[in-house]
């Protein structure tokens, strides 16, 4: 261990780690690149802005200046949830990444590191919530009016009372979503909790598409529930031929492109031929010979005196268009003239003629007077050679109209394509069914099932299909009291649905369903426990399973190398009905920490 003991780089600590005798949280190759824009933040503060600025400018410093400082968490126990739990354990982290999970050794650290020891603490990534109200304010969760269109995101506000104090009981990673009474809830929305606001999760402002099949947990009568499940498969009616519009719109989009750029290649090369012309005639000499801006040529004008016949006008020079030899040529009142033209042809209109008290118009020898008819003396005009010369060459192509938008079929049509998952708010046995055909009518890769208190005569269709669960209100009794005849949800067990989805292999995750319900989110997990589900199987529904169902399992949900450092340390097992929650980070930055 002795060249352990002169470690003081992080990347010679990372290997050390990765390759430590005890166990290990993660392989680093199976994890995506770090990434390094942050999300944006919804509540900027004058310290977060300037710690922000501060962090900037540390990760912009040049090779061989003064490196970040490193954090390291020291814990009786650490929980990776990707892998077993390890004792004596600790969590090196380097800005707002994980840099090594591993077992405590004899290491000396770097001089700015910061060291957190935990002898009896337990160490776990932060909590996600699945689904919860918070940041929501009263108005939007009765809001009837929700389609498909609707973006929560836009809505959201920090209130700062108890409700949105979610990283504090450990929690660093929401989904938000309302139970409205609209049948379309809008699209959920991915936030980080922090201490004094929240971000939202850049590329997941609109996580998912909300769909109610639900009829509430209250008495309702059979034909009810028919019509409401006959009006969601009515969504989907019309889709198709919305999105047929939309694509030939694209292709005939296309069509029109290639047809311009066909009229306006035609038109430069038929108004840029005479300029071109008159360019090349100009770097000749009298005598058919390139000419030289230091050698003579004998026909220089004089001063006052007109141009000669054949003689390039003396005038301001340019250089061609386009760069070409780079050769500077005549700026003639011909050039100007075809300059023009091709501007007017460009723009659509036709070409200006010169006045004939212009003094710059210029008749070139034998060409008839203004007003004389073209050709030989005498030869009268074709019919029609105007027109065919006016109509030469192909025409202007109309710009293709496009279909109105509907918001609500652009999101279905995310949906169908596998780009937003659908979650079905469904409690009852027949409305889970509904779902699930709706998911084989129409195709849909991505279903996740709310709330699905009926779900276990269906359990193995539902693991056929691969929709995924998410559980709220688990907790003994929490939809009626055993035996109530006239609840049809007191016979439904929550508690023990938990112990079935994982047993079929259904991913399935814990959430408050309520942003006041934050803190019972380790006692749910505990109550399924007590029902028959593993301890790892419930832990992972806090976090990495959830993590997995809202897509963002690249970034959080474990603690694993190269992941956000979202980090929660409690005092005890965290289902431990004492247990007490000492220190919250979440992305590196220390979000609470019990006094």
């Amino acid at each position: 261990m002795q060249s352990l003991r002169s470690l003081l780089v992080p990347a010679l600590l990372a290997t050390w780690m990765l390759h430590a005798s005890g166990p290990v949280a993660q392989d680093p190759g199976s994890q995506a690149p770090e990434r390094t824009s942050p999300p944006r933040s919804t509540s900027p503060t004058p310290q977060n802005e300037e710690a922000g600025q501060q962090e900037r400018r540390g990760s912009g410093r040049r090779r061989g200046g003064r490196r970040r400082g490193l954090v390291v968490i020291e814990a009786g126990m650490v929980h990776p949830v990707s892998g077993p739990p390890i004792e004596n354990g600790l969590v090196v982290i380097r800005g707002e990444r994980i840099l090594a999970v591993g077992q405590q050794g004899d290491l000396q650290l770097p001089p700015n590191t910061v060291v957190h020891k935990f002898p009896d603490g337990h160490v776990y990534p932060g909590l996600i919530d699945a689904a919860t109200d918070a940041f929501t304010d009263v108005g939007l969760q009765r809001e009837g009016g929700l389609d498909g269109g609707s973006r929560l995101a836009d809505a959201l506000v920090w209130s700062g009372d108890r409700d949105d104090q979610l990283v504090q009981h450990g929690v660093t990673t929401a989904y938000v979503t309302v139970r409205s009474p609209a049948q379309v809830r809008g699209q959920g929305t991915i936030v980080r909790p922090r201490k004094d606001g929240f971000e939202l999760w850049e590329d997941k402002e609109q996580a998912a598409l909300q769909l109610r099949m639900a009829m509430g947990t209250g008495a309702s009568h059979p034909l009810q529930r028919l019509e409401q499940l006959e009006r969601i498969a009515k969504l989907f009616d019309g889709l198709d031929e919305y999105r047929d519009a939309q694509e030939k719109f694209d292709k005939d989009l296309e069509k029109y492109r290639e047809e311009f750029e066909k009229y306006l290649e035609h038109h430069r090369k038929k108004n840029g031929k005479k300029a071109e012309a008159g360019d090349k005639a100009g770097d000749k000499t009298s005598d058919g010979e390139a000419g030289s801006k230091d050698k003579p040529t004998g026909n220089e004008q004089k001063a006052g005196e007109a141009p000669k016949s054949g003689e390039p006008r003396r005038g301001g020079r340019r250089r061609r268009p386009g760069g070409g030899d780079g050769e500077l040529v005549e700026l003639t009142p011909e050039a100007v003239e075809q300059a023009l033209a091709t501007l007017m042809a460009l723009s659509g209109e036709p070409r200006a003629e010169a006045s004939p008290q212009d003094p710059r118009r210029r008749r070139p020898p034998g060409a008839p007077a203004q007003g004389q008819p073209q050709g030989k003396p005498g030869e009268k005009p074709a019919p029609g050679d105007a027109k065919a010369k006016k109509d030469d060459g192909p025409k202007r192509p109309k710009y293709p109209k496009k279909p109105s938008e509907d918001p609500q079929k652009e999101a279905l049509a995310k949906v169908v394509d596998g780009v937003l998952p659908l979650r079905i708010e469904a409690h009852r046995t027949e409305e889970l069914r509904a779902a699930l055909r709706l998911q084989r009518e129409q195709e849909i890769p991505l279903v996740v099932l709310e709330q699905a208190y009926g779900v276990l005569p269906l359990i193995d269709e539902l693991a056929e299909q691969g929709a995924m669960v998410v559980l709220t209100d688990v907790m003994p009794n929490s939809l009626g009291a055993p035996g109530d005849k006239r609840n049809p949800f007191a016979a439904f067990d929550v508690t023990a649905l938990p112990k079935h989805l994982d047993a079929a292999g259904v991913p399935f995750a814990i959430a408050s369903g309520r942003a006041r319900l934050a803190p019972m989110l380790p006692m749910m997990a505990a109550a399924a426990v007590g029902a028959g589900v593993s301890p790892e199987a419930a832990l992972r529904a806090l976090t990495l399973t959830p993590a997995e169902i809202l897509g963002v399992a690249d970034d959080t949900g474990s603690l694993s190398r190269n992941k956000f450092a979202d980090v929660l340390v409690t005092d005890g097992p965290l289902f431990a009905s004492d247990s007490k929650v000492l220190l919250v980070m979440s992305k590196g930055r220390t979000e609470f920490e019990a006094k």
